[in-house]
């Protein structure tokens, strides 16, 4: 996967599993946030999302619900 910085530009290429070590607690920020806007979608039924559900769409989700300095620009 190839992640920019916003600020610099800086290219990073990393795996996924690398990712998940240097971006540990950005990822769990963006997976709370990620809980708390489709919970608030649901009107009836609360639905208990799971990582399987976030990492189904990680880089839109890591992009538009973290405060990272940094984003995927391809997987």
């Amino acid at each position: 996967m190839i992640l920019r910085n916003k600020q610099t530009q800086e290219k990073l290429e990393v795996a996924l599993s690398e990712f998940k070590i240097k971006f540990a607690k950005e990822l769990r920020n963006t997976f709370d946030s990620f809980k708390k806007s489709e919970n608030s979608k649901q009107y009836f039924k609360l639905k208990d999302y799971t990582e399987e559900d976030f990492y189904f769409n990680l880089q839109w989700s890591f992009n538009h619900l973290s405060n990272s300095a940094w984003y995927i620009e391809r997987l």
